[in-house]
């Protein structure tokens, strides 16, 4: 069974530049120095899927359950994991690896349906058909100086004991309206990172605003969590007096989840530009962090 630590060799996905995105919006994944590249490509598509719920069988088809359809520029890279791999550690290695991440969906094992589904009709590779118990599956939102990044990332064992894994990197030829985390994604963000950053628009590059259907999603996981929150702000702007700026977007979030229903307290707090961690992301956030 390898190790993150062990790995040698680092593999980076890029995406084409085309009239989507910057080659600087890729990742640049940690690999183990044995994993065998099974099928590589990268191409401009004007209705990629992004996959936010689980495939059901419904009167003998295949119906999609969530989703969102995109276009941009697409790499796709099919991996097969050298012999001892572990699905579930291997998944969670290359989330680590994002850690500016904001998760749209995931699931495991049985929950995600069948990995048929998964193996012939989402990715169309049936290398990719392994158990339902245990495969992974998960969609990523990237923000890198101002780019959107979708990433997509599914692990698999197969009947015969191998783990298969694919990894496609989306960048979208618009940023258009933020996709929405829904509240379960959110608990998952807040456990696996500890917090959640809220993505934000702003009108006239000032007002700061948050999707209706996201803000819903927000008010729902504060008020079924029994902990304590604390909206953080963070500002990187130049020429800004940082801690009042970042106290201001925090102020304004409060507001605008109160205005969709919010009951429960949430505090907030400001870092202004004291915080390194996830600056290049964007110059402004709010996250969402549990006391």
């Amino acid at each position: 069974m390898f190790k993150p630590w062990q790995w040698s060799r680092c593999v980076c996905l890029c995406v084409l530049v085309g009239f989507a995105a910057p080659l600087a919006a890729a990742v640049s994944w940690q690999l183990p120095p044995q994993a065998r590249t099974v099928y590589s490509s990268e191409a401009q598509e004007s209705n990629y899927l992004l996959m936010l719920g689980i495939y059901r069988r419904i009167n003998n088809e295949w119906r999609t359950q969530g989703g969102e359809t995109v276009s941009g520029s697409v790499q796709r890279k099919t991996l097969e994991l050298p012999a001892g791999a572990d699905e579930r550690e291997f998944f969670t290695s290359l989330k680590s690896q994002m850690p500016n991440r904001r998760e749209l969906f995931s699931c495991s094992g049985l929950l995600c349906g069948p990995s048929n589904a998964w193996a012939n009709t989402h990715f169309d590779s049936r290398v990719l058909y392994g158990l339902d118990a245990q495969q992974h599956y998960g969609v990523y939102e990237l923000e890198q100086a101002g780019k959107l990044l979708y990433v997509v990332i599914y692990v698999v064992r197969r009947g015969n004991g191998s783990v298969m894994a694919q990894i496609e990197e989306v960048a979208p030829a618009s940023s258009g309206a933020r996709l929405v985390t829904p509240a379960k994604s959110i608990g998952n963000a807040i456990a696996e990172l500890g917090y959640f950053s809220i993505p934000l628009q702003f009108t006239d590059g000032q007002n700061l605003e948050v999707a209706a259907a996201q803000l819903q999603q927000l008010v729902d996981f504060i008020q079924a969590d029994t902990g304590r929150f604390t909206l953080v702000g963070h500002d990187y702007r130049p020429g800004t007096d940082n801690l009042v700026a970042a106290t201001e977007h925090a102020v304004a979030l409060q507001a605008l989840l109160k205005s969709r229903g919010l009951k429960k307290p949430v505090a907030v707090f400001s870092v202004g530009r004291n915080a390194p961690a996830g600056r290049g992301a964007s110059p402004v956030r709010v996250d969402l962090v549990r006391q």
